[in-house]
């Protein structure tokens, strides 16, 4: 990798990427608390990638160097993870015939992680970070922590922080976030695995305004009220820092980044937690560690052998052998103790059973008597314009001191690098390579399953209609998806379904109708008592939680299907999932307190203005860096709207007039973060202005609180009878057990609906909005009638969606087209190195009722195989020394190049992260497809080999994911048409095998070609640069529009894509 490129401009791959690590808050964070902790003869105090500052200063012989040092014989520690029954002799004979090497290789001259134990003089650092925000900042902490040996302390930290920072009822939680006047927005606890280790406590989204301000706000946006004559308020200000238990701790802000006001405030809740609250809130809290080591076990089989997170066996055995390689303290043991942390939960059994005593000397010990150091990270709006300037000077005077030759000598350099990137693996070590993994000895862990399609009167009378209970031996937990159908929802309330789920993740309170009190206390834990008189029998939000925790180990609500992440499914506006994990013998009690939390949360005026702002402030923190803009902005444009790139390539309006553009945008492109952040922010303004008094607001705060009560009709009086009812447990003695459970699940939702529909009055429709105004106007809730369904086998089930058959993928249907390849360019503050994105949408699928052939007719055919051919070529060019990576990284024009089909959102893209120069990145990739349209050039860079690795690491990690997450995986089969997860294995695997070098070329020809066509493609280009770039925009965009593909790029606000909505 080298740094300099063919125009003496000294930047590269590395300094690119580290450039813009090394300006953002949490990177700069951590390698502050380091400095802080470790000496600067410590590798800790140092970032792996290297900082930028001394990056522009690295030769080649530097790094040549460090490696003749380092990289050697004598500094190796191998480690061998396998099932041996005896010494694997094959391994061993080629290490012992390197005795002659190792013999000749240096030795170590100095160890790479000496003994640490020094005097820390600075216990407070204050470092600015470059943001535009200037309203929010993190507090941090520190400490020195055990020894990596000494494993049952480190475990027993590990209980104790997990405790703390995620509990809602911690007192460090309910010190500083959960409480009407947080004074920080989250807690980041861990214990660090250095030499020795690091404990980190940091406090983000801390607010930078004083108390008075800062209270009065709080107090504004608390008041609530409800319909009923009943109302109450928050404590006031004075008493609004922290809950009862820890009202002693005083509270005089002045300023949250006083000198030391928040290291009063954390060593004064350390110190409540040891003189008292351990001690009289002991069973709450052994009862949380005792339901954290069942959650964990559980989880622990499946990933265990995954090198995917902190617990994994992999990582256990690697740290041990490092530990005793390097660390100080194994120069005293006898023999490695390898796979110590295999004991992890056998350990943590033990500490359970530790009384009260212990737990308090750890705080004690680790946290009050030990040193802290403190880390005040304060916004700083010029600090990135001023570092960009600083590093554009030393670059242009670097260029006009070097001489002609050293010029030359530079570009002879890149022309050589690049010419290495092309280097091909002979066909004499090729043939020498073992054969591609027969993908069919993968073993996944065992389960089987049951298919029900719901024909019951009690059945039709809910939205389900297909069950399906799947078993998974050795599971000590049970887990439910529930899909809701959202095909009849009103098209006026769809833009409320985000909002909607984080108010049911949200905490709080329940409104049981009296009627059926008495059945749900029975059935369920919540500590019901029905008030003399009332309708409503009322539950507080610490009731509800305290209800959730002791029943559920986790529970989520989502849009589409549920894939424990971040993202959202295929299916964004097709289905609401319901999914809990909970212990066996309580999945019906987990799911009947969702469903309660769904159809009678307390979701007034207060919880939808908190929930909202809260969201509102995700999304404008998430808005401009550098993946939203790839990851957004593309369907943001290709959904028809006022402002869609239809739109932009059409118009005539001046490019610098896109700024003023202010659409009023219309109902459709409800998930997209721009909606939502525009229409989260309308909500949040209006119920803010009605909660402090404004009648004029009264309107618009009466359509937000009628649109969640109208969304509750919908789900009460769903019956769509296409959604999925699917349960994962340990165990079950046959199908009559099974067919049992599903009922029972569709039995607690069709009484809860009815208990709703006979307590709840339906709203009435407002009158219609006037002309050009966005507004959301209420619908009755869709019903269907029942009607008979012929129970099938368990043998066939249709697609949930009748969009979708077999396998097939909905593709591109809702994007505009475009006549010519359009190019769109936004500068943004936040960024310190350029994003570039294409994107092409894939052939539209029309829609197709469910074809009921077998599975085995439809197999025979290989009705995907362009979506899989799409894939594995996908993998052929992006892979380590692939082309398209080769041609945009070897040559260093960015670090990062990703290419994603993704057939479910109907579109090819091409992401470009961390671009030195995006003009360049762009011109290379252009370079690369053009070139490979060649069928010589195809044939001479494309082979069997690919094709066979390709196929082999798809499969492996198709397999692999599958393994860790099998109940959702199973669901999310059941979402494609499949009757379970056996299906869409068998139609992956016969997909992927069947794939051959011509599949490869075709799918070049259809969805790469468009990439380089001067028409008839729909080819959109977004290029992202810094905002305090030195050349200016418009020479930027028109450097960019000299292009020989016909791409014309346009310069755009990205303010003009906030689209304008009213309530």
């Amino acid at each position: 990798v080298y740094h300099i490129d063919q125009d003496g401009r000294q930047q590269g791959v590395i300094l690119s990427e580290m450039s813009d690590f090394a300006y953002k808050e949490q990177s700069v964070l951590s390698h502050s608390l380091r400095q802080m902790m470790y000496p600067l003869s410590s590798t800790y105090a140092w970032e792996s990638g290297g900082l930028p500052q001394y990056i522009e200063t690295l030769t080649t012989s530097d790094v040549a160097d460090y490696h003749k040092e380092f990289y050697n014989y004598n500094n190796v520690t191998l480690l061998l993870v396998g099932s041996y029954d005896e010494r694997p002799k094959a391994i061993f004979d080629v290490l012992d015939g390197l005795s002659t090497e190792i013999a000749a290789s240096p030795p170590i001259s100095k160890r790479p992680m000496p003994p640490l134990r020094v005097k820390r003089e600075k216990r407070r650092n204050d470092v600015a970070f470059a943001s535009e925000k200037v309203h929010i900042g993190t507090m941090a902490f520190a400490w020195e922590g055990p020894v990596i040996e000494d494993i049952e302390t480190h475990v027993a930290l590990d209980m104790l922080i997990d405790f703390l920072s995620t509990d809602p009822a911690s007192p460090l939680r309910r010190r500083f976030t959960n409480r009407p006047v947080p004074i920080a927005g989250d807690i980041d606890f861990c214990v660090s695995d250095c030499f020795p280790t690091m404990i980190k406590m940091s406090f983000t989204e801390v607010p930078l305004v004083s108390y008075m301000s800062h209270a009065a706000a709080a107090a504004a946006a608390t008041a609530w009220h409800r319909d009923s004559a009943i109302s109450a308020s928050y404590p006031s200000p004075a008493d609004a820092f922290g809950p009862i238990d820890l009202a002693k701790l005083h509270d005089d802000v002045s300023k949250l980044f006083a000198s030391n006001y928040y290291r009063k405030q954390v060593v004064s809740t350390l110190t409540y937690i040891v003189d008292h609250w351990l001690q009289e809130n002991w069973l709450q809290f052994h009862t949380y560690l005792g339901k954290r080591i069942e959650s964990l076990a559980a989880e622990f089989p499946q990933t265990a052998m995954l090198d995917r997170g902190m617990h994994s066996l992999i990582r256990m055995l690697s740290r041990d052998a490092v530990a005793y390689r390097l660390s100080p303290g194994s120069i005293d043991m006898e023999r490695p103790n390898f796979a110590s942390h295999g004991r992890l939960f056998s350990m943590r059994e033990e500490l359970l059973q530790r009384e009260c005593v212990f737990w308090k000397s750890l705080v004690q010990k680790w946290f009050l008597d030990g040193q802290m150091v403190h880390v005040a990270m304060i916004p700083d709006p010029k600090l990135g314009i001023q570092i960009e300037a600083e590093r554009n000077l030393n670059q242009r005077n670097r260029i006009e001191n070097m001489t002609p030759e050293a010029l030359e000598k530079s570009r002879q350099r890149a022309i050589d690098a690049l010419e290495l990137t092309k280097a091909r693996i002979p066909s004499e070590v090729l043939a020498a390579l073992p054969p591609v993994p027969d993908i069919s000895k993968v073993q996944t862990s065992a389960y089987h399953g049951y298919n029900f399609q719901l024909d019951s009167a009690l059945a039709m009378q809910s939205p389900f209609g297909i069950g399906r209970v799947l078993i998974i031996p050795g599971e000590t937990s049970a887990q439910f998806q529930i899909s809701i159908p959202l095909s009849g929802l009103a098209e006026d309330l769809r833009p409320y379904l985000p909002l909607f789920t984080k108010l049911l993740k949200a905490s709080s309170g329940l409104m049981i109708p009296c009627s059926v009190a008495d059945v749900i206390k029975q059935t369920t834990c919540l500590p019901i008592a029905k008030p003399a008189g009332m309708p409503f029998a009322y539950l507080s939000s610490d009731q509800v939680d305290s209800a959730l925790s002791k029943v559920l180990v986790k529970y989520d609500v989502c849009i589409g299907k549920y894939t424990d992440s971040k993202y959202g499914g295929g299916w964004p506006n097709e289905v609401l999932t319901l999914y809990g994990s909970t212990k066996s013998g309580d999945i019906l009690h987990g799911f009947t307190l969702i469903v309660l939390k769904l159809l009678f949360g307390d979701f007034g005026e207060d919880a939808i203005h908190k929930t909202a702002a809260a969201e509102e402030k995700n999304l404008s923190r998430a808005k401009g860096t550098g993946a939203s803009v790839l990851i957004d902005t593309f369907p943001w444009l290709r959904i028809p709207g006022p402002l869609d790139a239809r739109t932009i390539a059409s118009s005539n309006v001046s490019t610098d007039k896109y700024s003023k553009y202010s659409p009023c945008e219309p109902l459709g492109r409800a998930v997209n973060m721009y909606y939502q952040s525009a229409f989260l922010s309308s909500v949040t303004k209006s119920l803010s202005q009605a909660l402090s008094g404004d009648g004029l607001a009264a309107a618009e705060v009466s359509n937000v609180c009628t649109a969640i009560l109208q969304m509750r009709t919908y789900f009460a009086n769903c019956t769509d009878n296409s959604g999925l009812a699917h349960i994962s447990l340990p165990q079950i003695s046959g199908s009559d057990a099974a067919q049992k459970t599903v009922d029972a699940v569709v039995d607690a939702w069709s009484s809860c609906s009815r208990a709703w529909c006979n307590s709840m009055q339906i709203i009435t429709v407002p009158d219609s909005p006037c002309q050009g105004t966005v507004q959301y106007r209420v619908k009755n809730g869709t019903t269907t009638p029942p009607r008979k369904r012929r129970r099938t086998g368990a043998d066939y089930s249709p697609a949930m969606v009748p969009l979708f058959t077999l396998g097939a993928r909905p593709g591109s249907t809702r994007y505009v087209t475009l006549d010519a390849p359009l190019g769109i360019h936004l500068t943004l503050p936040n960024l310190q190195t350029s994003y570039v994105g294409v994107q092409i949408p894939l052939k539209q699928l029309p829609k197709t009722k469910a074809v009921h052939a077998s599975f085995e007719e439809r197999i025979k055919t290989l009705p995907d195989r362009d979506h899989f051919a799409l894939r594995m070529l996908a993998h052929v060019l992006n892979r380590t020394g692939g082309l398209i990576k080769n041609a945009v990284r070897g040559r260093g024009y960015a670090y990062g190049v990703g290419i994603h089909t993704h057939y479910d959102e109907g579109y090819l893209g091409v992401y470009i992260s961390h671009a030195v120069d995006p003009q360049k990145a762009l011109g290379a990739f252009w370079e690369t497809i053009d070139m490979l349209q060649s069928e010589e050039k195809w044939n001479e860079n494309i082979d069997e080999f690919q094709l066979n690795a390709a196929r082999s690491i798809y499969l492996l990690r198709f397999y692999t994911d599958v393994a860790e997450t099998l109940a959702p995986e199973d669901a999310s089969a059941m979402f494609s048409g499949f009757t379970g997860l056996e299906q869409r294995l068998l139609w992956v695997r016969r997909h992927v095998e069947a794939i051959t070098l011509a599949d490869l070329r075709h799918a070049f020809i259809q969805y790469y070609v468009p990439f380089i066509k001067k028409s008839s493609t729909s080819a959109l280009y977004i290029v992202a640069t810094p905002q305090a770039a030195e050349e200016s925009g418009a020479d930027f965009v028109a450097r960019l529009n000299n292009n020989q593909y016909g791409v014309e790029f346009k310069a755009l606000e990205m303010s003009a894509l906030d689209p304008i909505i009213r309530i």
